[in-house]
């Protein structure tokens, strides 16, 4: 008498067990070819993409950066001149002010020289601010996508990424007092895929060029700071394998040439220049409260101390990712990572490196290091922005060990609740650590000023000018020259090696 009842029990059990199986495959496996899976995958992807535009279009005022802050209106004053000569077809060897003691423009490795620039061209420059950080976080967003694909992440491992990538506080931070060239960090998902590629074995002959049309990128964003951190990292990655040696020296050569452009009149123009060096993280404590506190004030953002006793301001020293965060970082990417024996690939290669770069962000260790004959090593005078780096690859091997986990994981009701909570949490820091950013720089005004009441002029500058455009004029064209055989060269292996496939095939 109770068979029909039983019977529909059980199919009502069945049916939740298949929606939670379902359900657990769909946040924790990779997309499958199913279309519900793949629809559902796009859906959240593009809910992920709209709330990051979103967040980085109100984060820097929608472009209304003018007079708010003094690297804001340095930037402000950079495109300017982009902008005026633009209008007056000209090439911008000059600019009516001073910065670092020259008036050199072309000169500055800091300014933002990519294609966009074109756009102000028919844009304001409160549209272009937020044109350039719309685009350049959409091409940060297909970098975590390009590591998704290759890492065969599922939605939660890509999440997490996601989040941790683009709102840590180290890019809220810098980006909200106007380090404008830290756009360039949003290239850095492709030199991590490299970084691990580069571990994995990769011996293909298009590695030196990938790598080199990365930081060519980087610098050509005005991301110099960046772009001596991907070197240093690389300069510590390169010795514990031989076979690194030749992907990474031809690599950083072609980078090099690529981007002579930006760094011989720089060389020139900035020679006897000297950055005042300023510390790293002075102990342990100030490291956990970088990566798991958000800085409180209600003090001028020039007042923002991590010590009475230092001129150090919080923002370079910030890398937010919460104590959440943090311990994920340590649970999948090291511990997790260290018991995994059956791994084809452990990366332990990278840990040294990782470690080093690390001890560098401490103190003054790197201060002496700095003083050593050795190009574009005296350009960093904060050593705790060097944290960025290892922390990025820590998060991409976290992921990856995240995933081989769900991978061996049963369906549960119980995980699923958990890394919901996670995120939603995660989230939920990362939003209150920008919106408190936020507010620290939203009251800012500077009344407008030509940035030559800010630095004197250097008689080296001066002593060199009547050879600064030819110098400018040669190094571009060094650079054009290689950057077009280097695209012939790619293109003819591309046509000899498809007529050799064709051949094989016949």
């Amino acid at each position: 008498m109770n068979a029909p009842v039983d019977s529909l029990k059980e199919k009502i059990y069945l049916s939740q067990q298949d929606f939670k199986n379902s359900f657990f495959k769909f946040l924790f496996r990779p997309p499958s070819d199913e279309l519900t899976s793949k629809a559902g995958n796009y859906l959240v992807l593009g809910i992920a993409y709209v709330f990051g535009m979103f967040h980085w279009a109100w984060f820097v005022f929608f472009g209304n950066v003018q007079d708010r802050y003094a690297d804001w209106q340095k930037f402000f004053e950079f495109y300017q001149v982009i902008q005026n000569a633009l209008y007056e077809k000209s090439v911008p060897y000059f600019m009516p002010y001073i910065f670092k003691g020259t008036n050199q423009f072309l000169a500055i490795p800091e300014t933002d020289l990519s294609p966009t620039v074109l756009l102000l061209g028919f844009l304001s420059i409160e549209e272009f601010f937020l044109a350039q950080m719309l685009v350049m976080y959409s091409v940060g967003f297909l970098g975590c996508l390009w590591l998704k694909r290759k890492y065969q992440w599922s939605l939660v491992s890509f999440v997490i990424f996601f989040l941790l990538f683009n709102f840590n506080g180290h890019i809220t931070s810098h980006l909200a007092v106007g380090h404008w060239s830290w756009i360039a960090y949003f290239l850095l998902p492709f030199y991590v895929d490299w970084v691990l590629s580069l571990v994995e074995g990769d011996a293909s002959g298009s590695q030196p060029g990938r790598l080199a049309l990365v930081l060519f990128g980087i610098l050509l964003l005005g991301g110099l700071h960046l772009f001596v951190w991907c070197l240093l990292f690389l300069l510590l990655v390169s010795p514990f394998q031989k076979r690194y040696w030749k992907p990474v020296l031809g690599g950083v050569a072609l980078a090099l040439v690529f981007s002579m452009h930006r760094i011989l009149p720089a060389i020139i123009t900035f020679w006897e220049y000297k950055n005042p060096f300023m510390h790293g993280f002075p102990s342990l404590s100030v490291l956990w409260s970088a990566l798991t506190q958000i800085y409180q004030s209600e003090g001028a953002i020039q007042d923002m101390r991590y010590g009475e006793n230092t001129s150090m301001p919080w923002w370079e020293v910030d890398h937010y990712i919460s104590i959440l965060g943090l311990g994920f970082l340590i649970y999948f990417g090291l511990w997790r990572r260290w018991r995994d024996r059956e791994a084809a690939t452990d990366y332990r290669t990278l840990n040294i490196p990782m470690l080093l770069i690390m001890v560098f962000s401490f103190g003054a260790i790197f201060g002496f290091i700095s003083q050593l004959p050795l190009p574009l090593i005296s350009v960093e005078r904060t050593p705790s922005r060097f944290l960025i780096i290892p922390l990025l690859v820590l998060l991409a091997l976290s992921c990856i060990w995240m995933q081989r986990t769900f991978d061996r994981l049963l369906p549960g009701w119980g995980v699923q609740i958990l890394a919901a909570a996670g995120i939603a949490f995660e989230g939920i820091f990362l939003m209150e650590h920008s919106s408190v950013w936020y507010e620290h720089t939203s009251n800012i005004r500077l009344a407008p000023e030509l940035l030559q009441d800010l630095e004197p002029a250097s008689a080296w500058a001066k002593s060199v000018e009547t050879l600064y455009v030819p110098i400018v004029q040669g190094s571009y064209l060094i650079s054009l020259v290689a950057l077009i055989a280097f695209f012939a060269w790619t293109q003819y292996f591309k046509t000899k090696r498809s007529a050799l496939e064709k051949a094989v095939e016949v």
